[in-house]
């Protein structure tokens, strides 16, 4: 067997062959090349300052590290070539997904800058520039890697510093604008950031804190004190790094407390990059720039950045406090220039003091000629009588500051018992610094200024010159203010000494007056008044305003005022006295064109002369209204006239009089007519009240409070009525007639509605006592004496006597008892003088306060009505109805109605059934009148269901509601 080999197929392999081997030629050619051009990159980055690398494009696994990596990055080659996740697991954790996506995408040239933690914690920025080559052998990413962490450092704090400052330029608070830094340096150099400023009392508070999820945490902190040590590092301005935070730290910082402590273990601290924040050499605050996470160590490039952004802070901090002392110091010396009193000076300071330092307490003392501090004004302080008035020597640091001319600065209540441990127990309990400063003009101490404080505190350089600047301004105030107080006193003497010394005390006469001087300027005035006591029960007011202001002026009113007071005691009438007083002025340089007004009243028959000589009307009050006084005006002193006119009219009891001069009723770009009819709204309503009381609400309403931009004279009289006096049996009957006596008298004093009201029960139950227990032994009724004088301030004085002998009264009173009580209640200087003469109850009725504008509705004399007075007359109805037994009770129950029908009620009680007790239709109640309805009440309540239906309002309720028996007679029901 032969075998035959066709020459085509032996050409066609040997051409294989040699297209294989040439193949393989080429390619191991083209790897020696690929190895060539590799050992040419790796000498020729060899001696760069870079990292170069070779890894497989699909895997990322390692195939080259050259030995700058670990230079680089701390991580040593080995671990490069055989943890195959090394790379992946440095990058950050907000470049990571960006980076590993670009790199498995890549072919051809990459370029990319990330961040990779080192070895040692920090973070390395790379630049990678890199070449991917994926098909066949030749497949790799060959990568060169320039750590470029110094310039992304220095780009990140120029843009940082940036945004900083725009954050530190925008409008809002100091806080907020702290916290948008914070923010800042939260989102590029640390985990948390925080801003502290320094307090006076050197511990630092938090006021920024970023990222906001743990701000809560940590403001909630309050004041930190500095650990030992590191106050003085603060004070150097340069910023450092606590690497670990040590539990003495804490321990340091807290202070101790515990719950302090675990607050801030809690926020889990790890290293803390501190920036003081120092402007001017003062130390405002800290920066802390703190790690929570896997980052231990700050690198230069950050310490840098923190004490620039720091700076930048502790400028802005600085500034912001200058400004806004520097727009208190501007308030308080604008405020204390227009100060026009020492007391309105230290008034003045205080407020400033307290807004801006937050004090708690301060204190204006002046030195007086006497040689000893008086305060002069206070606010905060508890105790003022031991620092009234204060001798140089005594053992309290204002009077140091004023003896030494010396400011005293207390940091702490330790060291006010240091120096001076015999006050240190007249501070308020809180109390804790506290500085005094002299107030000196050219070397002379004119007062001190003193200021107290609940936390301690340091007084440091910046806030000793703010006081001290403080204290100068406040000197020189002090100085024109007192001067302007000596000039005021010296016009004030002078003024008092050509008015009346006090008012008169006329029988039937209350009167009242005010002088209230301008409010600027401290001269003396020309308005004036007079009340003078002539014979026969007459009376004499006068009323003047003379040009002008000034010494001067107060010369000419002087001797007006005293001329026409001779002219009304030798018995002028008023208008011939204006006529004679007319030719007086007319030889007084400065007495042209002076305004008066005078009157004559008769108290016994009310006949009322008056005239006017260019003067505002005057203004009576009466019950039903308000009205001026018209038909005698005549002109001003020194005017041409052939006569002055003079009108009569009658001033009814009770009725008020007012004169008062232009100032009064003068407003600016007001006309006069206005001004007199303001004075006619506001007076007229108040013609029920006291007359002090009525003067100094007109004042108020017409906005002369504080002062008037002229000077006021205003005079208010009003007749009073006679005193009351009655001598009647001492028979129950007799209750009726009392009460329209005093009923009669009440209106003619003009008692408004709710004195009327209690003046009537006080009075029942008094002259009932005397009724009912004086003469129960006695074989002849005896007699009962009731006295009402009105008094000059308004009250009533009320006396009821009886010549009886009373039996002492009971342990246990029973239903009774309870008429003293009551008046106990409503009056004043309650007196019982009991003997063998007999028994005398006294008691006093204050005047009724003044109403408010809202209450001003109500008329004072409603309380007059007949019908609450002497209401109609006393019945008790009695019937059945629905199943119940009804018994209607109206009109008195005083001891006459009582008596009578006592056992009526009583009896119709009697029945087996729910009773009705229905005193709705009672107007008036004495103490038995409520011992009835009590043992009514009681024995009702005994035999079944008892409903009791009191009178809403009126006297009856209101001694109800007084004696507390409104809730047991009918208690709420729930």
């Amino acid at each position: 067997m032969s075998t035959t080999v066709d020459p085509s197929w032996a050409d066609g392999d040997a051409r294989a062959a040699e297209q294989a081997r040439v193949a393989a030629t080429a390619a191991q050619a083209a790897r020696h090349a690929a190895e060539a051009d590799m050992a040419r990159m790796r000498a020729m980055v060899s001696g760069l300052n870079a990292i170069l690398w070779e890894q497989d494009p699909s895997t990322l696994k390692f195939r080259f590290v050259n030995d700058r990596t670990e230079g680089v990055l701390g991580y040593p080659v080995s671990r490069w070539l055989n943890e195959e996740d090394l790379w992946q697991r440095i990058l950050h954790p907000d470049d990571r997904d960006e980076v590993l996506r670009a790199v498995t995408a890549a072919s051809g040239d990459l370029s990319l800058t990330y961040r990779v933690c080192a070895a040692d914690g920090r973070w390395v920025w790379l630049h990678h520039l890199g070449h991917v080559v994926r098909d066949g052998d030749a497949a790799a990413m060959h990568s060169v890697l320039i750590d470029v962490s110094e310039q992304r450092s220095q780009e990140r704090a120029t843009t940082l510093l940036a945004a900083a400052g725009r954050a530190l330029a925008e409008p809002g608070s100091v806080e907020q604008r702290l916290t948008a830094v914070a923010e800042l340096a939260a989102a590029e150099v640390c985990d948390r950031a925080n801003v502290w400023l320094r307090g006076t009392d050197g511990r630092y508070r938090p006021v920024a804190v970023a990222p906001a999820g743990v701000a809560p945490q940590v403001l909630g902190l309050g004041p930190i004190s500095a650990p030992p040590g590191l106050e003085e590092i603060y004070r150097s301005g340069r910023p450092f790094v606590l690497p670990e935070i040590t539990e003495d730290l804490v321990r340091d910082a807290t202070g101790g407390d515990p719950a302090r402590h675990s607050a801030v273990t809690a926020l889990g601290t790890r290293s803390v990059l501190i920036a003081p924040l120092v402007a001017a050499g003062e130390l405002v605050g800290l920066l802390t720039l703190v790690t929570t996470g896997g980052r231990a160590r700050y690198d230069d490039a950050d310490l840098a950045l923190a004490g620039e952004l720091g700076q930048r802070i502790a400028t802005m901090v600085s500034a912001e406090r200058l400004a806004q002392r520097q727009r208190y110091l501007h308030e308080v010396t604008v405020a204390l220039a227009a100060a026009g009193s020492v007391a309105d000076a230290a008034e003045v300071l205080s407020d400033g003091l307290r807004r801006a330092l937050g004090a708690s307490a301060v204190g204006v003392c002046q030195l007086a000629a006497d040689g000893w501090l008086h305060l002069v004004y206070s606010e905060g302080v508890d105790r003022l009588d031991p620092f009234a008035r204060v001798p140089l020597e005594a053992p309290f640091p204002f009077a140091e500051a004023a003896r030494t001319s010396q400011p005293v600065w207390l940091a702490s209540r330790a060291q006010w018992a240091e120096r001076y441990p015999d006050s240190v127990r007249m501070l308020r309990s809180d109390t804790e610094a506290t500085v005094s400063l002299p107030l000196m003009v050219a070397g002379t101490v004119l007062g001190t200024l003193s200021a107290s404080f609940t936390e301690p505190r340091l007084f440091e350089e910046e806030e000793r010159a703010f006081l001290s600047a403080l204290a100068t301004q406040t000197a020189a105030a002090f100085e024109r203010a007192a001067l302007a107080d000596t000039r005021r006193e010296m016009a004030e003497t002078l003024q008092h000494s050509l008015m009346p010394g006090r008012l008169p005390q006329v029988e039937r006469l209350a009167a009242t007056a005010r002088y209230v001087p301008a409010v600027q300027g401290t001269q003396a005035g020309g308005d004036w008044f007079d009340v003078l006591e002539l014979d026969d029960g007459r009376v004499a007011v006068a009323v003047g305003d003379v040009v002008g202001k000034g010494a001067a002026a107060a010369a000419v009113m002087g001797q007006l005022r005293s001329a026409l007071a001779s002219l009304l005691l030798a018995g002028h009438p008023p208008a011939q006295a204006l006529d004679l007083l007319d030719r007086f002025a007319a030889q007084v340089a400065g007495a042209e064109i002076s305004t008066v007004a005078c009157l004559l009243l008769d108290l016994t028959t009310g006949r009322l002369v008056h005239s006017r000589a260019g003067h505002p009307p005057l203004l009576a009050l009466y019950a039903d209204g308000a009205r001026f006084l018209e038909d005698d005006l005549g002109p001003a002193l020194t005017l041409p006239t052939s006569g002055r006119p003079q009108a009569t009219t009658n001033l009814p009891v009770g009725a008020t009089l007012l004169l008062y001069t232009d100032g009064l009723i003068e407003r600016r770009g007001a006309v006069l007519d206005d001004g007199l009819r303001r004075l006619a709204e506001v007076a007229g309503p108040c013609r029920g009240l006291p007359l002090p009381a009525l003067v100094d609400r007109v004042l108020d309403e017409l906005g002369h409070r504080e002062g008037a931009s002229d000077d006021i004279a205003l005079v208010a009289v009003r007749v009073l009525p006679a005193p009351l006096r009655l001598d009647v049996p001492a028979q129950p009957a007799e209750l009726a007639s009392i009460r329209r006596q005093v009923s009669g008298w009440m209106t003619a004093a003009g008692l408004d509605q709710l004195k009327a009201v209690d003046l009537q029960l006080a009075l029942g139950e008094a002259a009932g006592n005397a009724i009912e227990h004086a003469y129960r032994s006695a074989e002849q009724p005896g007699r009962v004496q009731v006295s009402l004088d009105a008094a000059q301030d308004g009250a009533v004085l009320v006396q009821v006597a009886d010549q009886g002998v009373w039996r002492p009264a009971p342990l246990d009173p029973g239903l009774r008892g309870r008429g003293l009580q009551f008046i106990k209640k409503v009056a004043d200087e309650v007196e019982i003088d009991t003997g063998s003469t007999g028994t005398v109850i006294r008691f006093r009725l204050a005047a009724s306060p003044p109403q408010s504008p809202a209450a001003r509705t109500l008329d004072p004399h409603s309380a007059h009505r007949p019908d609450l007075i002497e209401p109609p007359a006393t019945t008790a109805r009695v019937h059945d109805a629905d199943g119940r037994r009804w018994v209607q009770l109206s009109g008195v129950l005083d001891l006459a109605a009582v008596t009578s029908m006592r056992t009526t009620v009583l009896d119709a009680l009697a029945a087996d059934r729910p009773v009705v007790l229905d005193c709705r239709g009672v107007h008036w109640l004495a103490s038995v009148g409520l011992g009835l309805l009590l043992e009514a009440a009681q024995l009702a309540a005994k035999r079944g269901d008892v409903d009791v239906r009191l009178p809403a309002d009126g006297p009856a309720r209101r001694l109800l509601d007084l004696t507390g028996l409104t809730n047991v007679l009918a208690p709420p029901r729930t």
